[in-house]
């Protein structure tokens, strides 16, 4: 199956549960977060668990897209505050104002707060065996936070000082998008019950892939980058070289995922040919 029929399948379930999520709680914060929430989003990471669960032979419910969504208000967080004047400063996201411009700066931070901790609540309010909801909760943990995530932003936030080379930038695009890649593609197999050394495979295709997806990027806002004097791909292995690069990570991803017996990876090779 192609990922844009995957995704229209299942896309408008994914955004009926985000709608759905904060519809019976009526305060400020609440019509803040969704707001933040709802906003027009491919939502390429729950896509992502889904199809994994879905090639590992399992049938996706209402269970599988709970425990999807929860990822999408992790990657909502580091949105609203990678928007912050104190970060990006960006203010405009998805076709309408930021947070932080739509509500002020101390707002923004709250509702990331908010988005942030409820993503580990809603993975425990799963109704599924302990020992799974358990290590989603880890893996998510590991993914968000200063391990990964964090530092991702970190470095990029004074990338001048400490991207100084491909494999620096590299490093940056596997913390700071690699990671949430990551964890949505072994949240999948987890969910499935997949063997570890198929959890293996499942890592390396979303950190490569969270990789590739971040050199398209870079090769999309050639211009805006250079504008800001941003160490970008392009600008550190020029144009040839990042289109190199990523079709290494491509190749990567694409081998680990056809390394998994018994596994339907139609939807997720077709996503890296979109690459």
């Amino acid at each position: 199956m192609k990922f844009e029929v995957f995704s229209d399948r299942y896309l408008p379930k994914i955004n009926q549960e985000l709608k759905a999520y904060f519809s019976d709680r009526d305060d400020d914060i609440f019509d803040m977060i969704s707001y933040a929430l709802n906003s027009a989003g491919k939502r390429l990471r729950p896509l992502i668990t889904l199809a994994v669960y879905a090639a590992a032979g399992k049938v996706i419910d209402d269970t599988a897209i709970k425990a999807a969504t929860a990822v999408e208000f992790v990657h909502a967080y580091s949105l609203v505050h990678d928007d912050l004047p104190e970060m990006d400063n960006d203010s405009k996201r998805r076709g309408q104002d930021s947070v932080w411009k739509a509500y002020g700066v101390g707002n923004a931070v709250l509702v990331g707060d908010g988005l942030l901790t409820e993503a580990f609540k809603k993975l425990a309010d799963l109704p599924i065996p302990d020992s799974l909801r358990l290590r989603l909760i880890y893996s998510l943990a590991l993914a968000a936070g200063p391990d990964n995530m964090v530092r991702g932003q970190q470095y990029d936030l004074f990338s001048k000082e400490k991207v100084q080379s491909v494999e620096d930038l590299e490093f940056v695009h596997l913390m700071k998008t690699g990671s949430l890649m990551t964890y949505a593609a072994t949240a999948g197999g987890i969910l499935a019950g997949l063997p570890e050394n198929a959890l293996r495979y499942l890592n390396v295709y979303g950190a490569n892939l969270g990789i590739a997806f971040q050199i398209k990027d870079d090769l999309k806002d050639i211009e805006q980058d250079k504008a800001e004097h941003k160490n970008s791909f392009p600008k550190l292995a020029g144009v040839d070289g990042s289109r190199a690069e990523l079709a290494e990570h491509v190749k990567a991803a694409r081998e680990a995922i056809e390394k998994i017996p018994n596994f339907q990876h139609s939807v997720l090779t077709d996503l890296l040919d979109q690459l």
